[in-house]
């Protein structure tokens, strides 16, 4: 959504705002939920149960129609096979990967243009950009069948904790589907189309949490989606007043899920937790089964690898950072793209039958919530869209000293503006308060933690509900 139509839609009543919504909602209705969307996953519901000798072979034919794509259309990987005297018939299995270089982050940065596919125009692709939680949102492109690809697979494991397409279900993410600058409810918005309730992520403070208590009780979900840390603050809420709240099933993504945070929460809702992770890159996908011994890799997605420092492959039940290899975007193919995050293949099987390989949780960067005096808690996900139209900020930091106070480090570019600044501080601003002391340092480098972790929110006030 553009600028300008944001501004309307914040500027409109919530009449107008909920017709935005649903009209939006329609317009992607048929590319996301049409004839395609329900057929794929029925037949995902098939492969699931395949055996995984069925299921590396799926793997195979689909990683060599997708070699033989990227060596005639795609220029980057057309370089790299000319370079290392390669063509697609040196491609038969997924132990062929290794001939291809890991691709990074800096590397899709600088090779954007070349890493799109001749067969594609650019304005027919769908423009993404990852959550920014590195303090550098990273800009790519997806085709449409990747896109319905995604949900095929976010809905699986809805099934899975036992939702349905058209049953109720409620979600906390970081869409500003409500103005941050309203202050009174409602704090939601409807999605009449896919009976979905919106709920908004940026006004959780202690004396809104009994509201949306009061419209979850309304509107009884099977399912409430979101963070951890925004579930949690929910969950706490309940807690701490000595109630519960009954669901099916809650789903987390986004952020890492404690073991703390995931007790809390199934306590809070009577239901276990269904945590998947994700990449908006979309390469690797896995996702929690009823069993909840691990995360399912959904083979069917993409192809997993897990390489230690040297970039040589670790063995089952060893740590390892993920390297994941899209089967279905051929718009912007990233193959053997370096995730950053870290793993392990689980040495056991699935009790529900699956012979899906179990991963490990992963660890992905350390997060904190910021707490505030005029927006309550907010989630480190929320944070991350300040960041995201903003050019030059090769890195950044956000440390909470006190309740009224947090640093902004940033590792500029050539490209940083003063204008950046100014637009910086104001979408701070309106996600923390007014009250909040926002100071920007920009500096040479940010350091990492002793086990090279790279924290994005480091908060020292304690959260307290």
């Amino acid at each position: 959504m553009s600028k300008l139509l944001d501004r309307l839609y914040e500027k409109s009543p919530i009449l107008l705002q909920e017709l935005a919504l649903n009209g939006y909602a329609l317009g992607i209705h048929f590319e996301r939920f049409g004839r395609e969307f329900h057929d794929l996953l029925e037949y995902w519901h098939k492969t699931e149960w395949f055996s995984h000798s069925d299921l590396i072979e799926l793997q195979n034919e689909k990683l060599r129609a997708l070699i033989k794509h990227v060596y005639e259309t795609v220029p980057y990987y057309q370089k790299i096979m000319k370079e290392r005297k390669l063509t697609h018939v040196d491609f038969k299995t997924v132990n062929d990967l290794y001939k291809l270089p890991v691709l990074t982050r800096e590397d899709v940065r600088l090779n954007l243009d070349n890493l799109i596919s001749s067969k594609f125009e650019r304005s027919k692709l769908r423009h993404g950009h990852t959550s920014g939680t590195t303090g550098s949102p990273l800009q790519f492109y997806w085709d449409k069948h990747c896109c319905l690809v995604n949900n095929v697979a976010d809905w699986r494991q809805k099934n899975w904790a036992g939702l349905n397409y058209g049953d109720k279900y409620a979600v906390i993410l970081g869409r500003t589907i409500v103005p941050i600058s309203q202050e009174n409810p409602p704090f939601w918005r409807m999605n009449y189309l896919h009976n979905q309730l919106w709920l908004s992520a940026f006004h959780m403070t202690e004396e809104n949490l009994r509201f949306y208590l009061e419209k979850l009780e309304e509107y009884e979900p099977l399912v409430l989606e979101g963070y951890p840390s925004t579930l949690f603050i929910l969950a706490k809420y309940l807690t701490s007043h000595n109630k519960t709240f009954s669901l099916k099933a809650a789903l987390t993504s986004s952020e890492t899920l404690h073991e703390a945070q995931r007790g809390i929460i199934e306590k809070a809702f009577c239901c276990p937790v269904f945590d998947y992770y994700g990449l908006a890159e979309r390469t690797i996908f896995t996702t929690e089964c009823e069993k909840h011994c691990g995360h399912h890799i959904n083979m069917e997605y993409g192809i997993v690898e897990l390489m230690n420092n040297s970039g040589e492959p670790v063995g089952k039940d060893k740590m390892g950072k993920m390297v994941g290899t899209s089967l279905h975007n051929y718009g912007m193919p990233f193959i053997r793209y370096a995730t950053n995050d870290v793993s392990s293949i689980l040495p056991v099987s699935c009790s529900c039958g699956r012979e899906l390989p179990l991963m490990s949780d992963v660890t992905t960067k350390a997060e904190d919530i910021i707490v505030t005096r005029d927006r309550g808690y907010i989630s480190p996900s929320v944070l991350t869209h300040p960041f995201k139209p903003l050019n030059g900020v090769k890195a950044s930091q956000i440390i909470q000293e006190d309740i009224n106070h947090i640093i902004i480090k940033i590792v500029r570019t050539p490209e940083y503006t003063k204008e950046n600044t100014r637009l910086l501080l104001d979408a701070m601003k309106k996600r923390l308060g007014n009250n909040m002391d926002i100071d920007i340092q920009f500096v040479e480098s940010i350091p990492r933690t002793s086990a090279g972790k790279f924290r994005w929110i480091i908060s020292k006030v304690p959260l307290q509900l």
